[in-house]
């Protein structure tokens, strides 16, 4: 009780994870941003793309009419998803019984791109499902998913600088901590502290040796993930 930070690391630290790990980093999705890209401007892909953005599941960032426009938006890091409407959307459906739409999303993240591509893929079943009689399977609505920056789906490019700073923090600072404790566990850190020189140069002589030995095995994890 007479120890304030051994109770806040006791109390406080549980009650901010419990609030960090249940509500605020969550995998659902909500108000992502995305971008709708209507070649047809017709009476259909704005009925589809009203109910899209009726959903508490995305916010139509904005309106764009060129694949130049995408990728720069994309750049920005704004949006996670694109949705493309071709060229006679609705002529294609009432005419043909089948129509093409294409999703882009920002696959760097593997798990929020696989979700956004399956919430606008329920949606736009459900919006097929209105336009069909009772019984009636007739229209279809046919989406094509593409991935971009990482077509091949791979999980290394977004876990891998994760890990690396879990590295870091592991072997560097910790690291770095025992050895300080050894030093007043042998005794020896006060006459480390009455020398000629400040404290903060023990610390940088205690971090020193173990960074190089970090960046070494950072650059081993780099590249066993490259392989």
């Amino acid at each position: 009780m007479r120890d304030p930070r051994t109770l806040l690391i006791l109390f406080g630290m549980p009650v901010v994870q419990v609030l960090l790990f249940g509500f605020v980093l969550s995998n659902e999705i909500k108000d992502t941003r995305i971008i709708i890209v209507d070649y047809s401007q017709d009476v259909a892909s704005q009925q589809l793309a009203a109910k899209i953005e009726a959903s508490n599941y995305f916010d139509i960032e904005k309106t764009v009419l060129s694949h130049q426009q995408i990728e720069e938006t994309f750049l920005e890091g704004k949006i996670k998803a694109a949705l493309i409407f071709p060229v006679n959307f609705y002529f294609d459906l009432l005419h043909d019984k089948v129509a093409r739409v294409q999703i882009i999303t920002d696959a760097t993240d593997i798990n929020t791109s696989n979700l956004v591509s399956a919430y606008l893929t329920a949606i736009i079943s459900d919006y097929q499902m209105t336009l069909s009689q009772p019984g009636d399977f007739s229209y279809r609505i046919t989406p094509e998913v593409r991935m971009l920056y990482n077509p091949q789906l791979l999980g290394a490019p977004n876990f891998v600088p994760g890990v690396m700073a879990m590295v870091l923090l592991l072997v560097c600072v910790m690291m770095t901590a025992i050895a300080i404790v050894k030093e007043k566990e042998r005794g020896t850190m006060e006459v480390l502290l009455v020398s000629p020189f400040k404290p903060i140069f023990v610390v940088l002589s205690k971090a020193t040796p173990y960074l190089p030995s970090t960046m070494i095995e950072t650059l081993l994890q780099y590249s066993a993930s490259s392989i």
